[in-house]
């Protein structure tokens, strides 16, 4: 005998089944219907923070809701990255992360960072690349680097400046100190931009930092390149000659891109890498890298992950050659 009760409840739980089922579906398909925060693990002016800055108009427009900057500075960038590696996985939270916090904090931090880089992140899309450039004061009396390498040969002991430690600037000039055989102490400061600004005031005579706050030091007076971790000259900086052309195979890329918190839904990931990929093209951004001496990248998240698990490789081996180095003074 048939059961319009029973037929009723079936069909009940099935909708209620159906609509369950469909429902991140359909807040994916809504997403996003609030702002979005970009984290960046730097305080503000660094190269993380310049490019953050840049991209977020144009991805505000992309996606329909505000993209908001927000500051999270601290241990080589791991405290910002940290905080969005345990937020919801809704794209809500999205990480400006870089080569610091994504690739030289797993092995410079092995016994205390808080996430795992391919564990706890989906990576969205790699932005740009950027070489590092050697500085010395505009004063300073080195003019090459054969003048500075005989000069600090000379003088042990002198001091240089990188913005931070566990970083690209500050493993590349480790890097140099180990192929030319010197003896320098470092002087950390919170981000480029106090690099530059230590420079112009004659506070220190050397130092290492991210292409384009290299560029600001460059314009400004403040200092004076010497040479770039490029393997190739940068348009920006012409004379400047890189370590390969000065006999050092010294090559190291500093990089920006985009992540989420693993678990964080395909469909999201692709609106985010979509919205990413058109302010990269967008004109004013495409301008501004040119002036920064930016190459923009736009990797899949796909390629993106390959390239972090590589250069959690490449850096690990870094790593490991500074405190060798240490080590061995």
């Amino acid at each position: 005998m048939f059961n319009w009760k029973h037929s009723l409840l079936g069909f009940a739980l099935a909708a209620t089944a159906l609509v369950t089922a469909n429902a991140p579906a359909q807040a994916q398909d809504d997403y996003p219907k609030r702002p979005i925060t970009l984290v960046v693990p730097w305080s503000p002016g660094g190269a993380a923070d310049i490019i953050a800055r840049l991209l977020a108009e144009p991805m505000s427009e992309a996606l329909g809701q505000p993209v908001v900057v927000e500051n999270r500075p601290g241990a080589g960038g791991t405290v910002g990255s940290a905080l969005v590696a345990n937020a919801e996985p809704d794209g809500y939270t999205i990480l400006m992360g870089n080569v610091a916090s994504q690739g030289i904090a797993a092995a410079f931090y092995k016994d205390t960072i808080p996430y795992d880089v391919l564990e706890d992140f989906t990576p969205v899309t790699q932005l740009i690349q950027q070489p590092n450039v050697l500085l010395v004061q505009n004063d300073f009396e080195a003019q090459t680097m054969d003048d500075l390498v005989t000069y600090l040969k000379d003088n042990p002991g002198e001091i240089y400046a990188t913005p931070g430690v566990g970083n690209s600037p500050y493993l590349t000039f480790e890097l140099i100190k180990n192929r030319y055989g010197l003896d320098m102490i470092n002087v950390p400061y919170d981000s480029g931009a106090e690099v530059n600004n230590a420079l112009a005031a004659g506070q220190v005579m050397i130092a290492i930092n991210n292409l384009p706050e290299s560029i600001t030091a460059t314009k400004n007076g403040a200092a004076r390149p010497i040479a770039v971790t490029a393997p190739e000259r940068n348009p920006l900086l012409p004379d400047v000659p890189t370590f390969k052309e000065l006999g050092q195979d010294i090559v190291a890329i500093s990089w920006q891109g985009l992540f989420v918190p693993a678990g964080t839904p395909d469909e999201i990931v692709t609106k985010l890498y979509d919205a990413a990929v058109l302010a990269l093209e967008d004109p004013d951004v495409v301008a501004r890298n040119a002036d920064l001496g930016s190459v923009p990248v736009g990797s899949s998240p796909a390629e993106f992950h390959d390239f972090v698990a590589s250069e959690l490789n490449n850096w690990a081996e870094m790593v490991a050659l500074a405190a060798a180095t240490e080590a061995n003074k």
